[in-house]
């Protein structure tokens, strides 16, 4: 069995010893500098709103280079400044036939899903992509590259329907584990049809005899999802064991990733990416914290007070910077560029988290970490509700289109 606990204690370790001092930046930006960036952000998002009708969007389909790609490069490069070296891994052809591919597969597969799920599922696809180049694989959508980023969108759908039953859902995730396990299981609805054939797509490129680490990587995941129901604030939970908790699901969940697209792994690999994952759990829990506290889910930013924030995303900050690191192990990570991206794109969402949940950090702080901020946080929370309008809205578009109208690749 992979050596979970042993993971989690070492990054345990490397969360104890991060300093909660303000992190050096590679930057910090005046308002003249914010104020030229937002102008730069309001011509893009004009732009795309240009592409939101059916004729652009045949248009950036038949050649994107034309007319999305050069959009999108100069967005990333005069709002977000990414350096030419991280634009290189972005924009490079591998990712742009991976993501167009992404959607056509999608369509094809569930006709049903709404973009949010499809940006959902291509949000891990992207994670995916990266760790290929890190492990030496072509960049594509292999069979289980595919499967495990649909995955969610249908169990999370299910999940989440306030219409099904508790006791319909503890039944569904029981006839789930059954059907990770290797046990047939006959699906009692439409959902529990598509995800029985995701697995089988694992099954079908990783024969459980000849791979059996992909799928206690799975077990793995399924058991870390299983602890964290006990994240309740009324549950007397200490924060060590919070702490586990929250390792545990976030490290899991990337060490699947990893052992979905390598399908075998060295001990320091295994590691590596279990610490990428709680890197991108505690963002998520950063982002989340005001719905946590709502809902009372107990993580280790929801249960805080609000002057203890601003050390704890320091603190997060120091540890992601350490713990990826860990990832030159791989044979694809030869330069500092890949490292930086990945780096620069998480503390870039982290700082904007505390932009947009400000009601939960300092005056002192957030005059702080503004400074490291391309955009000024008014403006980020000016924009957030017409972001999360139009943030789908070219996936709409090219999935209403009658498929006698689609470009068959």
């Amino acid at each position: 069995m992979l050596p979970v606990q042993n993971y989690i204690n070492h990054f345990k370790e490397m969360w104890e010893r991060s300093p909660e001092t303000f992190p050096q930046f590679h930057k910090t930006y005046s308002a003249e500098e914010k104020l030229t960036h937002e102008r730069n952000f309001d011509g893009f998002q004009k732009k795309l709103k240009e592409l939101q009708n059916v004729s652009k969007v045949q248009q950036v389909k038949n050649d994107p280079t034309k007319s999305f790609f050069p959009t999108f490069r100069s967005f990333l490069e005069t709002v977000f400044d990414f350096d030419p070296g991280h634009l290189k891994i972005i924009l490079s052809e591998e990712f742009k036939d991976v993501s167009k591919g992404f959607f056509y597969r999608v369509r094809a597969f569930g006709p049903e899903l709404k973009p949010e799920d499809i940006y959902q599922g291509m949000r891990n696809v992207w994670i995916m992509n990266g760790l290929q180049l890190m492990a030496e694989k072509p960049v594509n959508i292999t069979p289980s590259v595919f499967a495990y980023s649909m995955i969610y969108p249908y169990s999370d759908n299910l999940l989440d329907d306030p219409k099904i039953s508790d006791n319909q859902k503890q039944a569904f995730s029981a006839r789930f584990d059954r059907r990770l396990h290797g046990i047939l299981e006959v699906p009692l609805n439409h959902t529990e049809k598509q995800l029985f054939k995701l697995i089988r797509m694992f099954e079908e490129e990783f024969p459980r005899s000849k791979f059996p680490k992909v799928y206690e990587s799975l077990y793995a995941i399924q058991q870390g999802q299983t602890n964290s129901l006990k994240m309740i604030a009324h549950n007397g939970l200490s924060d060590d064991e919070i702490c586990n908790i929250c390792f545990e699901k976030g490290g899991a969940s990337v060490l699947a990733d990893g052992y979905l697209v390598a399908g075998e792994m060295s001990r320091e690999q295994e590691q590596a990416l279990f610490g990428y994952g709680i890197y991108l759990q505690l963002l998520d829990d950063i982002q989340d914290v005001r719905e946590d506290s709502l809902a009372f889910t107990k993580t280790l930013f929801s249960c805080l007070p609000e002057s203890d924030l601003g050390r704890f995303v320091n603190k997060t900050i120091h540890f992601g910077r350490m713990a990826l690191e860990e990832m030159r192990c791989f044979k694809g990570v030869k330069s500092d560029d890949f490292l930086g991206l990945m780096n620069r794109s998480i503390e870039m969402m982290i700082v904007e988290s505390v932009g947009l949940n400000e009601t939960w950090y300092s005056n002192d702080y957030l005059e702080a970490i503004e400074k490291v901020s391309p955009l000024h946080f008014a403006y980020l929370r000016k924009k957030r509700t017409q972001s999360k309008s139009q943030r789908f809205a070219l996936f709409q578009k090219y999935f209403d289109m009658p498929k006698s109208k689609q470009m068959v690749v």
